[in-house]
């Protein structure tokens, strides 16, 4: 627990370390973007989409572990958070494809080797996203701001190495 002093006697404790709220907030946010439990809605999910996600989830990992920062460790707990619901919810709408992370491109002129509709499309959600949490802030929506501002940083750099042009925006 982080202690933040001031003049004085007087010393306020806070409550949570910045990983912590963000690992929390994160999770939130993966709880809400899967929107529920095991509900007869979840039973019909779309396979493709759950893999997809998973996918995506499993990437943000293995970069931020390829290319670790002072956030990576929370961002990366709160994936791996993430990363089990999605699970639960494919063994629920009986998805039984194995997914795996992509390999991380090293930088190497024509490696990337990704979908730029793909990135493009992860990309504007995210965007709009941050766009929600901006037009009807509550108490934890700068934690989701700022974790959804890594995501998109990351997803820029993999559209650069991946050579993708299109300008994308929220909506």
């Amino acid at each position: 627990m982080t202690r933040i002093g001031t003049k004085g006697r007087h010393k306020k404790r806070a409550t949570f370390g910045l990983a912590a709220l963000v690992a929390a907030a994160g999770i939130a946010v993966g709880a809400i973007a899967l929107n529920g439990g095991n509900d007869e809605a979840s039973a019909a999910e779309s396979c493709q989409g759950l893999d997809t996600a998973l996918q995506n989830n499993l990437n943000f990992i293995a970069g931020q572990q390829a290319n670790p920062d002072a956030q990576s460790e929370a961002r990366i707990a709160n994936r791996e958070a993430v990363v089990a619901q999605i699970q639960q919810r494919r063994e629920v709408a009986g998805c039984t494809g194995e997914v795996v992370a992509q390999p991380i491109d090293t930088g190497g002129a024509g490696s990337a080797g990704e979908s730029c509709e793909g990135l493009d499309t992860a990309l504007r959600n995210n965007l709009n996203f941050i766009a929600a949490q901006q037009a009807n802030p509550d108490a934890q929506s700068a934690a989701r701001i700022e974790n959804r501002q890594a995501v998109v940083d990351l997803i820029e750099q993999r559209r650069d190495a991946a050579g993708c042009t299109a300008v994308i925006e929220a909506g």
